[in-house]
């Protein structure tokens, strides 16, 4: 499952509601050129990465900024003529229409060229070297180090929540798992977590699911519970079977969740 940056909604909310349009635009370009790609903050700027840095891009004041490596711009050059560049750079002017079927092109072709360099390493990598654990196991490993019972039951809510909609995640936040929307959405403030649907709070072996919007959502089961002034509301679980009486409701909770989602 791809790794989604929040800290890129961060950068792309930093620039005018235009610029961000055409940056959003870019992202979900990448993304779908790439559905394997992970996407973090390098060198600054917003990273798609897939066995290796794949591209990154930029917003300026009146450009957007596109970085294939130099041989992507080398195959290209041709069609990328008409634009200004450098070295593995492209300038794409924000009052141009964006070539988004050349940039497909381009990350696909990126992803091809770090597939031959991944192959023609193999076998040389040192043994000893690890490779980092993705975020499903990073929850995975998590859960294997509770109690068994409270184990089985985070577990099962894990698979209920995931198994509700295709585009969510997990990871683990504030040191417990915790499940986000991994679509596209409109920019927004990070303080307002738009993104994270739900975190498990395990303190002292309870069972507790803390929603962080949960004021916003039409809970018509009455699962949701508190009153708090962030506006979170909470799902406390007794057990095993309490977690499977309450899957239908928790289901229904997040499809609503989903719905105020701002894409």
């Amino acid at each position: 499952m791809t790794k989604i940056s929040t800290e890129i909604d961060d950068y792309i909310a930093a620039f005018p509601e235009e610029t961000q349009k055409l940056l959003q635009k870019v992202r979900l370009t990448i993304r779908k050129a790439a559905p394997e790609a992970d996407e973090k903050i390098g060198y600054g700027i917003p990273t798609f990465t897939l066995n290796g840095n794949l591209v990154h891009f930029a917003g300026y004041k009146n450009h957007i900024g596109f970085y294939p490596a130099p041989k992507g711009v080398e195959e290209f050059k041709e069609e990328l003529s008409r634009y200004k560049g450098g070295k593995g750079t492209v300038q794409f002017p924000l009052d141009q229409p964006l070539p988004l079927d050349l940039i497909t092109r381009m990350v696909k072709y990126q992803i091809q060229q770090n597939m031959e360099i991944t192959t023609a390493k193999v076998g040389k990598k040192s043994p000893s070297k690890a490779n980092k654990p993705s975020d499903e196991e990073d929850v995975t490993a998590h859960i294997e180090k509770l109690d068994p019972e409270l184990g089985k039951a985070v577990e099962t809510i894990r698979q209920i929540i995931l198994s509700t909609e295709k585009e969510i995640s997990e990871q683990i936040k504030w040191n417990s798992p915790s499940f986000y929307y991994s679509g596209e959405m409109k920019p927004f403030d990070p303080k307002e977590y738009k993104r994270d649907i739900a975190v498990l709070n395990l303190h002292k072996g309870r069972i507790m699911l803390v929603f962080p919007s949960g004021a916003k959502v039409n809970d018509s089961s009455g699962l949701l519970e508190g009153n708090f002034k962030d506006g979170r509301k909470t799902v406390v679980f007794a057990d095993l079977e309490d977690v499977k009486s309450k899957k239908k409701a928790l289901q229904q909770v997040i499809k609503e969740w989903l719905k105020l989602v701002e894409k």
